[in-house]
């Protein structure tokens, strides 16, 4: 059988076929091999790509790191406030009579707002980006609250813009979101003390 695969390709012309078959593979097997030896400016667009993903990498970082202290500064913040307020019976513009240390010992409404404006400040948030309430009060632009007395709760909010910087220089669109910290205190001052009949 092996004597006569010749003699058929012959009659039914198959030896032309497969030389032209074999032709065109090695003509296609040569044309690839070429192409992928030559790489002339694949290798810059595969650097550039790669530069172009860390470098967005690298701003997500920054930006989470940077989002993340802020996050830490407004707790810490708001914790201040609280806190103040708890002890003093609230925040007003001076001190209330009765209260130990007088003046130089109470925060005032003004010095809150000097306060808590530096440690924004510090953090890179500006004013107008921020509020923040002691029951209701908007005490980071200044303002008093009402006299708390003993055991009256204290509720302090405080919301700060901000924003993705880095990042949306890729991503199109604002990225701007609010962050929120609520706090919860009670009085430990007790005003007009010697009216107090007592617990």
């Amino acid at each position: 059988m092996g004597n006569y695969l010749p003699f058929l390709m012959k009659i039914l012309k198959l030896d032309k076929v497969v030389k032209q078959l074999k032709f065109q593979n090695y003509a296609l097997y040569k044309s690839l091999k070429r192409k992928t030896k030559d790489k002339k400016g694949a290798t810059a667009i595969e650097i550039m790509i790669g530069m172009i993903a860390f470098i967005i990498v690298l701003c997500l970082l920054v930006d989470l790191m940077v989002i993340g202290w802020k996050f830490a500064v407004i707790s810490q913040t708001n914790s201040y406030v609280t806190r103040t307020a708890g002890l003093q019976g609230g925040i007003l513009a001076k001190a209330p009579s009765g209260f130990p240390g007088g003046n130089t010992a109470y925060i005032s409404s003004s010095e809150m707002k000097t306060k808590i404006s530096n440690k924004f400040a510090g953090a890179g948030v500006k004013s107008g980006e921020y509020t923040v309430k002691v029951n209701g009060y908007n005490v980071g632009n200044g303002s008093s609250t009402n006299e708390i007395d003993y055991r009256g709760t204290i509720t302090t909010d405080i919301e700060v813009k901000y924003k993705w910087d880095l990042s949306s220089n890729f991503i199109p669109g604002a990225i701007q979101k609010t962050i929120s910290s609520s706090r919860s205190s009670m009085s430990e001052f007790k005003y007009r003390y010697d009216e107090w009949v007592g617990e």
